[in-house]
């Protein structure tokens, strides 16, 4: 079974919604309804595709974004839809209706906006979900992991389907900024700091982030690409699933007709090597590269001021650490966590293992020994000895 976090947001929610986003509410009463009312969040964004929404041709998206009222209720799963389905099948959801794009179009749509501490970006399964968690230990800091209409359905809409090139100009970059504020808004009254961490295949996005939010600093998370498949391949992620779809040439830089030839292990090389690619050709000068194996309770402090320029003190790192004690993904706080490089090494084939790495060592030593990397090795290091 494929997990909901890995297919397209508007499915899931419709799924789990049936029949509740099929109207549209007008743009001008639901400026009204969203403003007045701060638990109302952006779930879910389905895009309209095809040759009636020709993006290459300059006309801008159109969809439907899927709006639910959540009320206080925190984000406390490791997923963002997780919250969502959680929510939906406890009958806890009781207003829910869809817009069309254009609402992302207004000014001030939500009036009391945090403009984001910090972005992370990471390349999956590399410790970012752990650094979500930790941060969202304090309910002073309202942390998105992986938001609903960030995995797919704003991306999808803006290209047509990945038919065109994604457009950067202003209009967008507004429905950008309005999207992030309507999902990272105040609503439990405690929220001072707000952090977002995207799905991993947003990084080839990164400087279309940047643009829209120049004020805001990034990590990219980042980890030995063997290691990652070994677990990508034991549990799916949406990058994996996409290698049937269009999307696909979009994460590889490679034809489908390529793609159809390559392996799972070569098709998510592929991916990551073009994520090194876009980190170590990024304008964003205020985005930093960490290797998970730095993320440690006793650098947490140097990160997060490194990474973000964010010091929460010296009593809310010593919270957000405990985080460190559990696995990322059980949200129960019932599983201790255990290192598992050795194991993920091992489960990879030899001749996988050579063709990853023929794919992506070149980058990935040059990320670990680039300028914007953290605690990063040196030149010689780089040739594969731990720091």
């Amino acid at each position: 079974m494929v997990p909901i976090y890995a297919l397209p947001d508007h499915e899931v929610v419709g799924a789990l919604l049936p029949g509740r986003f099929d109207a549209l509410m007008p743009v001008s009463k639901a400026i009204a309804r969203i403003r007045d009312n701060p638990g109302l969040i952006p779930v879910a964004i389905e895009p309209v595709t095809g040759a009636a929404n020709d993006v290459v041709g300059g006309k801008i998206a159109k969809g439907k974004v899927y709006w639910v009222d959540i009320g206080k209720h925190p984000y406390q799963d490791w997923q963002h839809l997780f919250t969502i389905e959680r929510l939906a099948q406890a009958s806890l959801i009781d207003t829910a209706f869809a817009t069309s794009l254009e609402v992302l179009d207004v000014d001030d749509l939500i009036p009391d906006a945090l403009i984001p501490s910090g972005f992370i970006f990471h390349t999956s399964r590399c410790g970012s979900t752990l650094l979500g968690k930790a941060l969202a230990r304090t309910p002073a800091h309202c942390v998105v992991n992986q938001g609903g209409p960030l995995q797919r359905g704003f991306w999808a809409a803006h290209t047509d389907d990945w038919r065109g090139t994604m457009t950067d100009d202003a209009r967008t970059q507004k429905r950008f900024r309005n999207l992030v504020f309507a999902l990272t808004r105040p609503r439990l009254g405690q929220e001072k700091f707000s952090f977002v961490k995207f799905i991993s295949w947003n990084t080839l996005y990164l400087d279309f982030v940047a643009k829209a939010f120049p004020e805001v600093r990034g990590l990219f998370l980042f980890r030995d690409p063997v290691e990652v498949i070994a677990s990508v391949i034991k549990e799916t992620t949406a990058v994996l699933v996409a290698k049937n779809w269009r999307q696909a040439s979009f994460l590889t830089g490679k034809s489908q007709a390529e793609i159809k030839k390559m392996s799972d292990a070569v098709y998510l090389a592929h991916c990551y090597n073009n994520y090194f690619k876009a980190i170590m050709k990024s304008s964003m000068a205020n985005v930093s590269a960490l290797d998970y194996r730095n993320l440690k309770p006793d650098t947490l402090g140097q990160v997060l001021d490194k990474g973000f320029a964010f010091n929460p003190g010296d009593d809310v790192i010593a919270e957000m650490c405990t985080q460190f004690r559990f696995h990322s993904k059980d949200d129960s706080d019932r599983s201790t966590f255990q290192s598992d490089d050795a194991i993920k090494q091992a489960s990879i084939a030899d001749e996988d293992k050579i063709q990853i790495e023929r794919i992506t060592l070149a980058q990935l030593q040059n990320l670990r020994a680039a300028p914007n990397t953290l605690f990063r090795v040196s030149e010689c290091k780089a040739e594969g000895v731990a720091n």
